[in-house]
């Protein structure tokens, strides 16, 4: 297992210096934004759902979830090739250790879990606060079933730990740790992540988990900054989703 922290990219023979940085993580969640809308769109053609119901549609919110992470992707691809080093890897840290992957991958997943169920423990006062306001996207899926149901499961588990620990503790930390210390980047990153999961629904119930995200995001940080890769963040993200999915799924 890599245990030594992450340095900057360094250009390989033959290519110019990384040239990527803050505003290209910033475009890739913009671009995520407007993918998600025009797929939302998608879905609301091909699903067809009544005016009043778009808002509450399970299928519509797939579709829109889909269409943001391939947008985040997708411009991490192209900022990988066009400013960095042509290869997720090397510019992000998307990479397994060398070493057992299966064991250091079991033993992130449970440590996931095991971060969950603390910080929602820690949290249980604060959460108190919100009564039954909780996160709307949980809400929608508690209702769905079949396909629908799969799909959130698959996206929750595996979609969104691959694609935001990619963006946050990938492109965002380490374009931090190019300007200032690993404690302060991972804090960065850290806030960043807990921010725009409630930043375009400020509700009460939204609000809440977000010391619990922040907690997340930390230890996140911390091990891909000690790693020098993103296998453990993916994992510990994994196992950090896994309880909402399991309570989904069983409550369904």
């Amino acid at each position: 297992m890599e245990s030594t922290p992450a340095p900057p990219p360094v250009p390989t023979p033959g290519r110019p210096p990384v040239r990527w940085g803050l505003p290209d993580v910033a475009l890739a969640w913009v671009a995520g934004l407007v993918a998600s809308l025009i797929a939302a769109l998608i879905g609301i053609a091909i699903l067809s759902p009544p005016t009043d119901q778009v808002d509450d549609d399970v299928g519509v919110l797939l579709f829109g979830l889909l269409g943001q992470n391939i947008g985040i992707l997708g411009v991490l691809l192209l900022v990988s090739v066009k400013k960095g080093l042509g290869s997720l890897g090397r510019d992000f840290g998307l990479r397994r250790p060398l070493d057992h992957p299966w064991l250091w991958g079991l033993l992130y997943l449970l440590c996931g879990v095991a971060l969950q169920i603390g910080l929602s423990l820690l949290l249980l006062p604060i959460a108190s606060l919100a009564d039954d306001d909780t996160q709307g996207v949980v809400d929608l899926f508690e209702d769905a079933r079949g396909v629908e149901l799969a799909l959130f499961a698959a996206g929750v588990v595996v979609v969104a730990p691959f694609v935001e620990e990619l963006l946050f503790r990938g492109a965002l930390l380490r374009a931090l740790l190019r300007k200032t210390s690993p404690g302060w980047a991972v804090f960065g990153s850290a806030l960043a992540f807990a921010a725009v999961h409630v930043l375009l629904s400020p509700t009460i119930g939204d609000v809440v988990p977000v010391p619990a995200l922040m907690g997340l995001g930390v230890v996140s940080g911390a091990v891909a900054v000690r790693t020098g890769n993103l296998y453990g963040s993916i994992l510990l993200h994994a196992g950090f989703n896994l309880l909402t999915a399991v309570t989904v799924l069983v409550s369904a």
